[in-house]
C-alpha cells in the first residue's frame, strides 16, 4: 500500500469522523466492551497478488474497555481449494472419497483500539501485532458430512501487523446490537506457503511439494455484527 493510498484512506476516515462529530457530538462510549464477528474477504496486494486470488473467510474480535480499549482479533481465510476423487481399494473402484486440499491463513493479534461516539453511529480505529499462520491441509471427505485423515502438508509462521478501522451502525434504538463494517491492511512480511497446484505427482509417481516464497500482505473487508457489553 503506497503513501498516496494510505493518505486517501486517512482522509476518508477523517471526513467520516468530522461528519459524525458534527451530527452528534461524539460523546463518550457507554459500553465497556464489545464482541463481534462476520464474513471477511481478503484481497492480496503486491507480490501476493501474483500467486493467489481473492479469498473468503471469517473474522472475530473482542474489545475490552471504553473509548480506548484493548482489541483481541482473529481471522481465518481460505485462499485456495482443490478436490481429487480417490478410489477406495478393495471395493472394485465403486467406493470413492474426495481428497480435499485447503490453503488457509490464520491470524491472531492484539493492540489498542480507539472508539468515537455513543449514539447510533460509532467509528473506530485500531492497530494490532501478533502471529500469522499459513498452512495447506489435506483430508478425505466421504458423503460431504465428515472429513478424516487430516494431514498438514506444509506450514509457516509470520509476524502479523495490521491497521484498520470501521463503523458500527446501531440496529435498534435501545439494543446493544450493531451492524459492523470494517477494513484493514495486514502485513505478514515474507512467508513460504503453498498455492493451488503446488502439490503434484511427478513422472515416477512421487509426491512433490513446491512452496512459494513472497511477501504475503493483504487488505481485508468485513461485514458482520457486534454487541456491546456494559
Amino acid at each position: 500500500m503506497n503513501i498516496t493510498t494510505r493518505a486517501a484512506l486517512f482522509a476518508i476516515v477523517l471526513a467520516l469522523t468530522s461528519r459524525a462529530a458534527g451530527a452528534q457530538g461524539l460523546r463518550e462510549v457507554r459500553t465497556r466492551s464489545t464482541w463481534g464477528g462476520g464474513f471477511t474477504v481478503g484481497l492480496p496486494v503486491g507480490e501476493f497478488h501474483d500467486f493467489v486470488g481473492v479469498h473468503p473467510g471469517v473474522g472475530t474480535a473482542v474489545t475490552i474497555g471504553g473509548p480506548v480499549g484493548l482489541r483481541i482479533a482473529g481471522t481465518l481465510l481460505v485462499y485456495g481449494h482443490e478436490q481429487q476423487i480417490v478410489p477406495f481399494g478393495g471395493w472394485g473402484g465403486r467406493l470413492a472419497f474426495g481428497m480435499n486440499t485447503d490453503n488457509i491463513i490464520g491470524t491472531l493479534g492484539l493492540g489498542p483500539q480507539i472508539t468515537l461516539g455513543s449514539g447510533p453511529v460509532r467509528l473506530y480505529g485500531y492497530g494490532t501485532i501478533g502471529l500469522g499462520y499459513f498452512a495447506t491441509v489435506s483430508s478425505l471427505g466421504g458423503c460431504g458430512c465428515y472429513d478424516a485423515g487430516q494431514t498438514t502438508n506444509f506450514d509457516d509462521w509470520a509476524l502479523a501487523r495490521e491497521a484498520g478501522g470501521g463503523m458500527q451502525l446501531r440496529l435498534s434504538r435501545h439494543g446493544p446490537a450493531f451492524l459492523d463494517l470494517s477494513a484493514r491492511y495486514l502485513r505478514n512480511g515474507r512467508v513460504e506457503y503453498l498455492r493451488e497446484g503446488s502439490i503434484y505427482e511427478d513422472a515416477d509417481g512421487r509426491i512433490v511439494v513446491r512452496p512459494v516464497e513472497s511477501f504475503a500482505n493483504l487488505v481485508t473487508f468485513q461485514i458482520g455484527m457486534s454487541f456491546g457489553i456494559r
